[in-house]
């Protein structure tokens, strides 16, 4: 099995499957997968799969939204030190 990280396909690590036991997830979390289940139509394991798909899929979007925003940042001050060192300039910006 191959996991990209960081959401980059250049960057994969391979990573093997492990058995995933839960002993004790609590009598009130068994009702409700099982409430859950029923409700939906599904199976229980099936309801913990999408739900496990779905929060490593919210956690991924996460960790690439904060490096987003780390990365506008740093332009955003690259750019206030240019504009303090050579002030206002549209021909930075102008393709030649």
């Amino acid at each position: 099995m191959y996991i990209s990280l960081h959401g980059n396909p250049h960057e994969s690590e391979v990573i093997m499957p492990s058995p995933l036991n839960i002993r004790d997830i609590g009598q009130d979390r068994k009702a409700a997968l099982e409430l859950e289940a029923k409700a939906t139509g599904r199976s229980i394991a099936e309801v913990v799969r999408d739900w496990i798909d779905a929060g490593i899929a919210r956690s991924r979007a996460e960790r690439d939204r904060a490096a987003w925003i780390a990365s506008a940042k740093e332009g955003i001050a690259d750019e206030s030190l240019h504009l303090e060192q050579n002030g206002p300039s549209l021909a930075r910006f102008r393709q030649v």
